[in-house]
C-alpha cells in the first residue's frame, strides 16, 4: 500500500503513512491563477495499492473538486487498488427526503465515488450512517470518541463524565465509548431543531454533575450552538468544569467564542479539520480498522 496525501490532509497524510508503515506517493498539485485545480504524480502508479486521504471540509466544494481529481488520476494511471479516506465526508446530513423536492447529496457523493473507481471508503464519525448505505462498495465508519476522551486524562479530571448533547443512537454510543475509554458514566440530552427556521432547543433532565469535570462528545460543531446549549445547561446543574470532545471540529463564525461564553474550558479537534482545534489524530483509528481487515 502507498499514501496519496491531498491538498485538504497533507499532514493527516504523513501520520497515516507512519501508522501504517506506508510510503508516500510524490506529487505535484497547485492553483491557477483562475482557481482551477492541477495534480500530477511524480512516480508510477500503475499497478499499486492506493489509499487517497483527502477530508473535506469547509470549502468542501473545493475540496470535493481536488478529491476528484485526484481519484480519476488514480484510476486513469491504472492504480491496482484505490481506497479513499475521507475522515470528514462532507453532504452526509442528509439520506433522505424530509421536505418536498429536496436533494440527496449524499447520494451524489456516492455515486461520483464509486464511478471514479473507489474500492472500498474509510470515514470517521459520519453525521448520518445511513449514507453509507447508498454506496456499493465497502464503506466504514470509525470513531475518535474514544480517543477525544483519552486526550482529556491529562487534564486531572474529577469524577469525569461524559454527555451526547442529543439523544440519537449513534450519539448516545459515541458517548458510550468515549465514557468506557476512561471509566466514566455517562448520559445524553435530548435536542429539538426546527427544520423550517434551524433554531435548536436542549432540555435539561436530571442528572449527577454536581462538581464533576463533563465531557461533551459531539461528531461536528459547525455553528456551536448545541454544544453551547449543553454547556449551559450542565454549568447551571453544577458542573466544575466543562470540555468539548468533537470529531470535526469546523467551528464557523462565532463558534469557539459562543463555547466559552456558556462556560466551556478546553475544545479539542481532531486532524479531519486542520485547524488551531486539532490535538488528536484520527491516523491511528484508520491504521487499526485496514490492519484488521
Amino acid at each position: 500500500m502507498k499514501i496519496v496525501g491531498g491538498p485538504s490532509s497533507v499532514e493527516l497524510a504523513r501520520r497515516v503513512s507512519d501508522a501504517l508503515d506506508a510510503p508516500i506517493i510524490s506529487v505535484r498539485s497547485k492553483r491557477f491563477p483562475d482557481g482551477e485545480f492541477y495534480f500530477k504524480f511524480e512516480e508510477k502508479v500503475a499497478g499499486e495499492d492506493l489509499l487517497v486521504v483527502q477530508s473535506l471540509y469547509p470549502p468542501q466544494d473545493e475540496h470535493l473538486v481536488e478529491l476528484f481529481i485526484i481519484l480519476h488520476t488514480c484510476r486513469d494511471m491504472k492504480a491496482e487498488r484505490i481506497r479513499a479516506f475521507i475522515p470528514y465526508l462532507a453532504y452526509s446530513r442528509q439520506d433522505m427526503r424530509y421536505l418536498d423536492g429536496e436533494c440527496l447529496s449524499s447520494a451524489v457523493i456516492s455515486e461520483i465515488l464509486e464511478h471514479l473507481g473507489v474500492d472500498s471508503l474509510y470515514t470517521v464519525d459520519v453525521h448520518n450512517e445511513n449514507v453509507l448505505k447508498n454506496y456499493k462498495v465497502p464503506a466504514y465508519n470509525l470513531t475518535a470518541s474514544s480517543d477525544l476522551a483519552r486526550y482529556f486524562l491529562r487534564k486531572g479530571l474529577n469524577e469525569p463524565f461524559v454527555i451526547a448533547p442529543d439523544d440519537e443512537e449513534i450519539a448516545i454510543k459515541r458517548a458510550e465509548l468515549a465514557a468506557q475509554a476512561i471509566g466514566a458514566d455517562y448520559d445524553y440530552f435530548v435536542k429539538k431543531r426546527d427544520r423550517y427556521t434551524g433554531e435548536i432547543r436542549t432540555f435539561s433532565k436530571e442528572m449527577d454533575v454536581q462538581g464533576r469535570d463533563v465531557i461533551i462528545i459531539d461528531d461536528i460543531i459547525s455553528t456551536g450552538k448545541t454544544a453551547a446549549n449543553a454547556a449551559s445547561i450542565l454549568k447551571q446543574m453544577g458542573a466544575r468544569r466543562v470540555f468539548v470532545g468533537v470529531s470535526h471540529a469546523l467551528m464557523m463564525g462565532d463558534a469557539a467564542k459562543l463555547l466559552k461564553d456558556a462556560g466551556v474550558e478546553e475544545i479539542v479537534g481532531t486532524d479531519s479539520v486542520m485547524n488551531e482545534f486539532a490535538k488528536v489524530s484520527v491516523a491511528p483509528v484508520l491504521a487499526k480498522a485496514i490492519k484488521e481487515r
